[in-house]
C-alpha cells in the first residue's frame, strides 16, 4: 500500500510538472538525474523507479520541447504573414533578377 503511495507521488509529481510546463521542456539531463538522485536517496522512489521517471521526465521533455518549437514557428509564421515582411528567398530572387537586368541594360548601353 505505501508503495502504491509512492508510485502515485511522483507520478502526480510528474504530470502537474508536465501539464505546468514548469521545466519539463526546459528540465537538462544533468538536472533530471540530480532530481532523481534526491528522490531515491529520500526514499521517495525506488531505484528502478527512479530510472523509469528519469527516462520518462527525458522523453516528455523532448515531446514538450518539440511541440513548443511547432507552436513558436507557427506564432511567427503568423505574424510574418500579418505584418507583410517579405522573405529572404524572396528578396535574393528580387536581387538576382535586378542584377539581371542590370546586366542587360548594361550590355544594350554599350552595344546601342
Amino acid at each position: 500500500m505505501a508503495e502504491e503511495a509512492k508510485d502515485t507521488s511522483w507520478r502526480d509529481l510528474l504530470e502537474k510538472t508536465v501539464e505546468l510546463g514548469l521545466g519539463a521542456a526546459e528540465l537538462t539531463t544533468e538536472a533530471a538525474r540530480k532530481l532523481v538522485d534526491d528522490l531515491v536517496k529520500r526514499g521517495a522512489v525506488t531505484s528502478e523507479d527512479g530510472r523509469k521517471l528519469l527516462a520518462d521526465m527525458l522523453e516528455r521533455g523532448k515531446a514538450q520541447k518539440e511541440k513548443t518549437d511547432r507552436y513558436v514557428a507557427s506564432v511567427v509564421e503568423k505574424l510574418l504573414t500579418r505584418a507583410d515582411l517579405a522573405r529572404r528567398s524572396a528578396l535574393e530572387a528580387l536581387e538576382r533578377r535586378v542584377a539581371e537586368l542590370e546586366q542587360r541594360l548594361s550590355g544594350e548601353q554599350r552595344g546601342g
